[in-house]
């Protein structure tokens, strides 16, 4: 009878193990250990992708394009992923790897700060003209009224 429980166990154990499907991947995040399945890692992957530009297609994000390069980031992407290596690493190699143009969001660096502040200061510039407009004709305004 006890050799009846224990076979029953081990059955019992087979079946309710991971499966392949359900494998966890052991990555290392901020210096701890998590487990992620690969429906979290195809996830990340698709959030990386869809921040990189495509470098053959124009206007397209890795995760939108179907070329034959952007297929092979992709995979190279979820490779990195399973190796454990984080979403700021990738990226920062895909960045060495293709230059800076690979990413839709560029950061701010002495090349890039015209990008960010030169529609910010024509903004500053059209509201400094649109008030010296106003302001010179309330001084015109002004003067025609005390010649008469």
């Amino acid at each position: 009878m006890k050799g009846y429980w224990i076979l029953l166990l081990l059955a019992l154990a087979c079946f309710l193990g991971p499966t392949r499907a359900q494998a966890q991947v052991l990555a290392e995040t901020d210096g701890s250990p998590q487990w992620r399945t690969p429906a979290q890692l195809k996830h990340q992957a698709i959030a990386i992708a869809s921040g990189l530009r495509c470098p053959m297609s124009t206007n397209q994000s890795l995760q939108d394009s179907q070329s034959p390069i952007a297929n092979e980031l992709k995979a190279e992407i979820y490779l990195q992923l399973q190796q454990g290596k984080t979403s700021d690493e990738i990226v920062d190699f895909m960045v060495v790897r293709y230059g800076e143009r690979i990413r839709y969001m560029p950061t701010l660096s002495a090349g890039t700060a015209l990008l960010f502040f030169a529609p910010l200061c024509l903004l500053a510039l059209a509201i400094f003209w649109y008030f010296r407009q106003i302001a010179g004709a309330a001084s015109f305004n002004t003067s025609q009224e005390d010649r008469s």
